[in-house]
């Protein structure tokens, strides 16, 4: 009892200082090649920064591939168990008991409309696509003091020069086709009214880098690969040609009408002659002109297939994850599962529970002592 006094007592100070602003200035600069970007442009407090293609990149998570990886991340961090336990060396007493029953509360319903796993859902989702966005806002009831609702994390813009002010605006979100297009359809947020998650962030910009961006190109490759190979299907172009050399154009007009008469099937291959120059003596004889590969190498699957790697290794999962199955046997498959488990799926819930606790938990409504964990 002592002990859980002193933490409230020490974080009730630390509190007041910062109210009080007793808390240092930083001297460097924060983003710093954004404003040397923006050189002869003030780049202070009234200019946001919106996230570079939100469109495309919804537009490539729907996607087979893209989706497959998606789901492959997104859908395990859904599924996980969760709690909200004591803090290690916090020990348990009534008043702890009573911050855990009512954090649990507004995590199991953090609005009218979604419950834990959909709202953890839509947030993994944005992060994957390059940021996740969590609103959050008080009650005045005290058994649900927190709701939480989804948003849509690449409307928002940045103000790279928050000063850290309780009551500055750091977050924008633009409606429609964003603020550097005209239209003045914004809602400005506080950093206690939203959970901003940046996947892979620098200290270079504001955002994050999620996986999908960093694919972005490669998936328009496939995407463009895969029209190529279906528009060669379809239309069940040939891929040769036959040259009869020099013949008259009589006999060439008789060897088309012979072909298509008694060979040809559903194609038709194009047979071409060209009589010599006058006073060449020189003959050619029938030759069969490739005009693009058959088969596999006509589909080129082996360059498919080496996108398909390249995009399972920008999402850190196993190509096998993405149905690309070769000799894979049982030992093979666990190690793959492990490692799309250490190096995708508990580093996603790891940094959703790091937001969830600072912002919500701690910063919010105050439960200092009390942390949520996926178990």
């Amino acid at each position: 009892m002592a002990r859980n006094s002193l933490v409230s007592a020490v974080v009730k100070k630390f509190r007041s200082i910062g109210r009080a602003r007793r808390e240092p200035e930083r001297d460097t600069r924060p983003y710093p090649n954004i404003f040397q970007i923006g050189a002869g442009v003030r780049m202070g407090q009234k200019k946001s920064l919106p996230k570079a293609t939100p469109r495309n990149l919804r537009y490539f998570a729907k996607t087979p591939i893209a989706r497959r990886a998606v789901n492959a991340i997104k859908n395990p961090v859904a599924m996980l168990d969760w709690d909200i336990v004591p803090l290690p060396g916090v020990e348990t007493n009534s008043e702890i008991e009573r911050q855990i029953e009512i954090a649990k509360s507004c995590f199991q319903h953090p609005n009218n409309d979604d419950s834990f796993r959909t709202l953890i859902e839509q947030a993994v989702e944005d992060v994957l696509c390059g940021a996740g966005a969590i609103e959050i806002q008080p009650s005045g009831d005290p058994l649900r003091p927190l709701w939480m609702w989804p948003v849509d994390g690449l409307t928002i813009e940045v103000y790279p020069s928050w000063s850290g002010r309780p009551n500055e605006v750091r977050y924008a979100q633009t409606l429609g086709l964003g603020s550097y297009t005209g239209t003045n359809e914004r809602i400005e947020l506080r950093n206690d009214e939203l959970i901003y998650i940046r996947p892979n962030p620098q200290s270079c910009t504001p955002f994050g880098t999620g996986p999908l961006e960093v694919a972005f190109n490669d998936i328009g490759r496939l995407l463009s690969t895969g029209e190529y190979v279906g528009n060669v299907a379809s239309n069940q172009r040939p891929s040769i040609g036959i040259d009869l050399g020099d013949v008259p154009t009589e006999q060439v007009a008789a060897f088309r009408s012979f072909w298509q008469n008694e060979v040809e099937g559903q194609g038709r291959v194009p047979i071409m002659g060209f009589p010599g120059a006058p006073g060449d003596h020189r003959s050619r004889g029938v030759e069969v002109l490739q005009f693009h590969p058959e088969g596999d190498n006509g589909m080129y699957l082996k360059y498919q297939e080496w996108l398909v790697r390249v995009i399972a290794a920008a999402f850190d999962i196993s190509p096998s994850n993405l149905s690309l199955e070769r000799d894979v046997n049982r030992a093979t498959g666990e190690v793959a599962e492990d490692r799309d488990w250490a190096h995708a799926i508990r580093p996603m819930a790891a940094l959703v529970a790091s937001h969830l606790n600072r912002e919500a938990l701690h910063g919010l409504l105050g439960f200092s002592q009390i942390e949520f964990q996926f178990k």
